[in-house]
């Protein structure tokens, strides 16, 4: 019971974060936008996360030094291997990590646009052609709905939460964790560069 709880609250989870900048297509607006207040800093520490390696790809004069590398991996690295995490401890997080970056660094991270995932579904799911409302996308055909009380102190970095490997969201939960690990292994990269 507890497994298929968190395969729910997994799932439901993953769907949100690849949908962030939308709320749900039917009714939950209110409650939806009340969750994105509640863990912003969840939502922030993931977008910096990864921004962070769009910016390490970029090089150039706001490309990150090996020590800032060392020290981000020392935030990032143990949070990945949370299940869940408090909005006290992704605040922190976000702190330490805007004191390791230099201000040209930050106003970089800024500009720098993340390229959407595809959001789970397929055809008629979410993003898919029949967009909102299809099979997997929570409306009438059915599928994940958005439920808060399955997202209490999610961690929007852990790579320890495990998706069920028949689910529907089974392989974005994987492609989610490949973008993780990629940009854990570019700060790696460059920890170890001189």
């Amino acid at each position: 019971m507890l497994g298929r709880t968190l395969a729910v609250a997994t799932l439901t989870f993953l769907w949100l974060a690849s949908s962030i900048a939308q709320p749900p297509a039917q009714g939950g607006s209110g409650q939806w936008q009340k969750f994105r207040e509640e863990y912003k800093y969840h939502f922030q520490l993931r977008e910096t996360f990864l921004k962070l390696g769009e910016l390490e790809k970029k090089g150039g004069q706001t490309a990150l030094t090996s020590e800032q590398a060392k020290k981000l991996l020392s935030v990032f690295q143990p949070l990945t291997q949370k299940e869940k995490l408090t909005a006290d401890e992704a605040k922190e997080a976000l702190k330490k990590v805007k004191e390791i970056l230099k201000p040209e660094q930050l106003n970089a991270l800024q500009r720098i646009q993340l390229p959407r995932m595809r959001r789970p579904g397929g055809p008629g799911g979410p993003g898919g052609q029949g967009g909102p409302g299809g099979a997997g996308a929570g409306g009438p055909g059915g599928g994940l709905r958005f439920d808060p009380s399955q997202m209490r102190n999610f961690n929007p970095l852990s790579l320890v939460v495990k998706v069920e490997p028949n689910s529907p969201m089974a392989e974005w939960a994987k492609r989610r964790a490949e973008r993780i690990k990629e940009v854990l292994s570019l700060l790696e990269k460059k920890a170890k560069a001189k």
